[in-house]
């Protein structure tokens, strides 16, 4: 009858064990990146035995029941929209890789920023890890996106109609394109005017003078027409940008996208050099790479953020915050999203908890009712105990 009452003990300890895990899910309902857990239970048996005849051989009896472990359910939580490009979720397999003091821990849950040395955190301070090339873990830094340094250029690009002169004995006039910008080496933004004079059917002379000396040659050309379109063979221009307090740079005019009719000039030009920039903008695209834009309207890539991978949710140990730290040696596995097995990232989310409040409500009345019948195995037991105290004394 003793065994009985440790029975029933064993269920009240074992399911208060259950309540307490069912708790600590529902109060993490909220919690990003968490993951819920469920108590595994295992019956207590002894050993067989005795003297009794084979045909009526004893079977074991029960000692109650224990806790055996807790089982981890890594399903994707809920995703949470967030508008900050910095946060991300996770759309498949594959967990963050983040760095507490010497520590590499791992989580799901994507909110991330740069902290004041440039260095993307999550709202804990645990440094996000990137992979590189190598296949080696290093913090996630800006410190080599600061600048974008200028580009000297190096095509000119003219578009638009160019006038066809007048038949004679009309004058042709010149056609001139004032101001048209050029980036010498030290990212200073220059100016040249082109003047363009025909010199007979389809054919043109062009003069590139300097804008801010006022006129001073820096080089000429012959540019022709097969009826509209340029000829492919005089439709480029190449002078040097040299004057005194300028390193020299070859710069190609290009007219191929020029064409010539009868109507006034249209001609427009762009150049594919730009002046330096600082960083104004970041943000982390889909497959973990880090973009920033710069104030000259150009852009630039960083670092890749590592994800890691497990065989099993057994080599891996909840601690606070939704995150995890890993158990066996050699149980993870580093890549990068969207490569192999690893799933892509969306920015502007982030993956909340996977806690399923219908099931832990069932859970919980699981738990109550197995805490109450064992409570009631208890007082049974302690009822016959008593009767049988009671039967001694009255004999």
């Amino acid at each position: 009858m003793l065994d009985t009452l440790y029975i029933g003990t064993s269920g009240l300890l074992s399911h208060a064990k259950g309540l307490r895990v069912v708790g600590n899910n529902l109060a993490n309902v909220n919690t990003p990146g968490f993951k819920s857990a469920q108590l595994q239970f295992g019956a207590l048996f002894e050993q067989g035995g005795g003297s009794a005849p084979a045909a009526t051989a004893q079977h074991a009896l029960g000692r109650g029941v224990d806790v055996v472990g807790t089982r981890l359910l890594l399903k994707a939580g809920n995703e949470q929209g967030t508008g900050n490009p910095l946060d991300l979720s996770i759309n498949g397999n594959g967990m963050f890789v983040v760095r507490r003091d010497d520590k590499l821990m791992y989580t799901r849950s994507g909110d991330f920023q740069f902290n004041a040395n440039n260095v993307l955190v999550n709202g804990a301070g645990d440094h996000v890890q990137s992979l590189d090339a190598n296949g080696k873990l290093g913090d996630v830094t800006l410190n080599d996106l600061a600048r974008n340094p200028a580009k000297a250029t190096t095509t000119v690009k003219l578009s638009g109609n160019l006038p066809t002169p007048p038949t004679p004995p009309a004058t042709p006039s010149d056609t001139v394109l004032n101001g048209v910008t050029v980036i010498d080496t030290a990212g200073v933004s220059r100016a040249v005017n082109l003047v363009i004079k025909s010199t007979g059917i389809g054919s043109y002379s062009v003069a590139i003078n300097e804008a801010a000396t006022g006129g001073g040659v820096l080089g000429n050309g012959t540019l022709k027409f097969n009826g509209l379109a340029p000829d492919p063979a005089y439709s480029t221009i190449n002078f040097n940008y040299a004057v005194a307090g300028v390193q020299p740079f070859a710069v190609k005019l290009d007219f191929s996208a020029v064409n010539s009719l009868l109507s006034p000039s249209t001609l427009s030009a762009t150049q594919d050099g730009y002046l330096g920039g600082v960083r104004s903008d970041q943000s982390i695209g889909a497959d973990g790479t880090i973009n920033v834009r710069y104030s000259n309207g150009q852009t630039g890539k960083g670092q890749r953020l590592a994800l890691a991978d497990f065989r099993s949710e057994q080599d891996l140990d909840q601690v606070a915050s939704g995150m995890f730290v890993q158990k066996g040696e050699n149980a993870v596995r580093y890549g990068l999203a969207g490569v192999e097995a690893f799933g892509n990232l969306q920015p502007g989310r982030r993956e909340g908890s996977n806690v399923d409040l219908a099931e832990e409500f069932g859970n919980l009345i699981l738990m109550q009712r197995g805490y109450q019948a064992s409570s009631h195995v208890i007082s049974t037991a302690n009822d016959m105990i008593q009767q049988l105290f009671d039967m001694k004394g009255n004999r």
